[in-house]
């Protein structure tokens, strides 16, 4: 099979949760320059750097059609449930930094529902 044919193939919700991801990517990146006098050390430039590249690579696995990204996704996503308090004291603290964190997290959530209304491939 060549690559145009597979592409055609691929359900138009991965292109659009895929867009989704990456917005919300470069959200993230919005984010580490809003906060850049917090990056005051190696080791919280490389986990804002991995945090950021780790959303863009779920992002262009979705791209791809990969079907059980979408699993990944949702647990991430249920983790990230957990840290609501921590949202809420990003609102507190920086209204900013809170509300790019709770739009981040709409746009996942939107995501991971058109990939979850993506039709099972049958094999026939």
């Amino acid at each position: 099979m060549n690559e145009s044919n597979q592409e055609s193939q691929i359900h138009p919700n991965y292109k659009k949760a895929a867009d989704l991801i990456y917005l919300s990517g470069a959200l993230g990146i919005g984010n580490v320059i809003w906060m850049y006098d917090t990056l005051d050390n190696g080791l919280k430039i490389f986990t804002a750097l991995i945090s950021v590249g780790f959303v863009f690579g779920i992002g262009y696995l979705v791209s791809k059609g990969t079907e059980w990204i979408k699993f990944l996704l949702a647990v991430i996503l249920f983790l990230g449930i957990v840290g609501i308090p921590f949202v809420i004291q990003n609102l507190e603290n920086n209204t900013v930094v809170g509300i790019i964190n709770i739009l981040q997290t709409v746009l996942q959530i939107w995501a991971l529902i058109l990939l979850f209304k993506i039709p099972k491939k049958r094999n026939l």
